[in-house]
């Protein structure tokens, strides 16, 4: 899990927003709330669709500051339509979600609707919610 977390983030997920928004844009407003350690950084990456989630390139992602025990920030304007969010605590710094010796995560992850995974990340199916122009903000919990 480790490589496709740091392949995913390498493959242009912090890009600049889009500059162009449509009028059926919405902001995606993310809150992650049961942040125990309060020093890193969130690493989220934002998917629109099941292939992608399922070892694509995600088409919005952003790293925010942890300071406390909930973190909030923008995620840019995005098409309305159906998208799943899945990040890591980067607690330590290091741009990677570490591991154990078995290959299981050893930092905080979660993914939205709050959903999760069996032996792996969540299903898409569990994960996705709908973005629209009434319901822009999404709130995980990171536990």
């Amino acid at each position: 899990m480790k490589n496709i977390t740091t392949a995913l983030f390498a493959l242009g997920l912090f890009t600049a927003p889009n500059s162009t928004a449509l009028a059926d844009d919405t902001e995606l407003v993310l809150t992650v709330s049961s942040i125990n350690d309060h020093q890193g950084t969130l690493m989220v990456a934002v998917f629109d669709n099941e292939a992608d989630w399922n070892g694509g390139s995600p088409v919005a992602g952003a790293r925010i500051d942890v300071t406390s025990d909930t973190a909030s920030a923008s995620l840019g304007l995005l098409p309305q339509g159906e998208y799943a969010i899945r990040l890591f605590h980067d607690v330590n710094g290091n741009g990677e979600l570490d591991t154990n010796m078995m290959g299981m995560p050893s930092e905080p992850f979660a993914f939205s609707n709050n959903a999760r995974g069996s032996f792996g990340p969540a299903s898409w199916a569990d994960a996705a919610f709908e973005l629209s122009a009434d319901s822009g903000a999404h709130a995980v919990r990171l536990d």
